[in-house]
């Protein structure tokens, strides 16, 4: 089941002989079903909120196929525990009523200490690399490139979930230090996968740029 498809739907036959079919055409006219079957409109803000992380959940598993191909470095089973944690974002986002949806126990938390787990994360590859004096324009390996990418998609993913706020104000108080703290760290998971394949980082220097205008 992907984010944007709160209904779990299997194919194959169903317990009474019947096939299963992967369209339901239940959203045909612009609404989805909530879990816990509230109906809202596809462009509701909390269908958006989880439909950026679901996004962003895809944008980290190219990221995945990549490492596969052009090895940098960084464990895809690291990464892995990250979509593992977006998924369970999505779920929480996804669902009318998710402290209820917790108790039940049809959605695992999202818990505090993961928070602590990527900054250490964080603080790691941190020593691993050169001091930055300047910003970096995203780019250099492929996998870089593309952890780049992930990283602004999460920035969208916070804002989009901030917005939500207003609407749910009980929303669950980890996503957003989450996403946040998430987006530093592809940030630098980006400067690592470019440093193992020795590329440099490429840095923002306007005022050179300026002086090469001005010759």
């Amino acid at each position: 089941m992907a984010l944007g498809q709160v209904q779990i739907r299997s194919l194959g036959r169903g317990r009474d002989g019947t096939e299963v079919k992967i369209y339901t055409r239940g959203g045909d006219k612009g609404e989805t079903t909530l879990l816990g079957g509230v109906r809202v409109s596809k462009n509701d803000p909390r269908v958006t909120a989880y439909g950026t992380v679901d996004e962003l959940n895809a944008a980290l598993g190219v990221a995945i196929a990549l490492e596969k191909g052009n090895p940098s470095g960084l464990s895809s089973d690291d990464l892995r525990s990250l979509q593992e944690d977006l998924f369970t974002m999505g779920a929480r986002l996804a669902a009318a009523d998710p402290e209820r949806a917790f108790r039940k126990g049809t959605i695992p938390a999202l818990v505090e200490g993961r928070i602590a787990e990527l900054e250490a994360w964080i603080d790691r590859l941190d020593a691993d690399l050169p001091s930055l004096d300047a910003f970096v324009l995203p780019g250099g390996s492929i996998v870089a490139a593309q952890l780049h990418v992930a990283r602004t998609i999460c920035r969208r993913a916070e804002r989009n979930v901030m917005g939500l706020l207003s609407e749910q104000p009980d929303l669950d108080e980890v996503v957003i230090p989450y996403l946040n703290r998430l987006s530093d760290l592809l940030f630098m998971l980006a400067r690592y996968a470019n440093h193992q394949k020795d590329h440099k980082d490429t840095l923002w220097l306007p005022q050179r740029r300026l002086r090469d205008d001005n010759r």
